[in-house]
């Protein structure tokens, strides 16, 4: 925006004063297109690098050493959603669903429970499988 045509024109025709504040209105549009790129720099969809890194550091999630951007964007993802998991039974297949597609759930009946199918967990994580109200441990086919 041309903030130096908000000044009166008698103000404006001062050459001096024109210099000065295009010089400091300058300043200021450098500094609001860095700012308007720091949502597409530190969107978890677009960031990579350093950037992913403390993107996910900010959210309590530590980039494991040699995880590529892909399995950290992907371990972020995992653990955002069982953030938000509610916790109860009947929820346990969608979100297995999102974080290892085709994992199946299966209720042993004495507090346990047996995922199998597991594709892929992103970096390994184990601690990424939802674990349903009541049950002691999951373990892994």
């Amino acid at each position: 925006m041309n903030y130096l045509s908000l000044f009166s024109s008698s103000i404006r025709a001062l050459p001096r004063f024109s210099a000065l504040a295009s010089a400091v209105l300058s300043q200021a549009d450098d500094l609001i297109a860095l700012v308007s790129g720091f949502p597409e720099a530190f969107s978890l969809a677009t960031a990579a690098g350093a950037q992913l890194s403390a993107l996910g550091t900010s959210l309590g999630i530590p980039r494991p050493d040699s995880a590529s951007d892909t399995d950290y964007r992907a371990l972020i993802r995992a653990k955002l959603r069982l953030f938000r998991w509610p916790g109860t039974n009947e929820s346990v297949p969608a979100l297995l669903a999102e974080i290892s597609p085709g994992a199946d759930l299966c209720d042993n009946g004495d507090g346990s429970v047996t995922v199998s199918g597991l594709s892929h967990l992103p970096c390994g994580d184990r601690s990424l499988l939802p674990v349903p109200a009541g049950i002691a441990e999951a373990s892994t086919l």
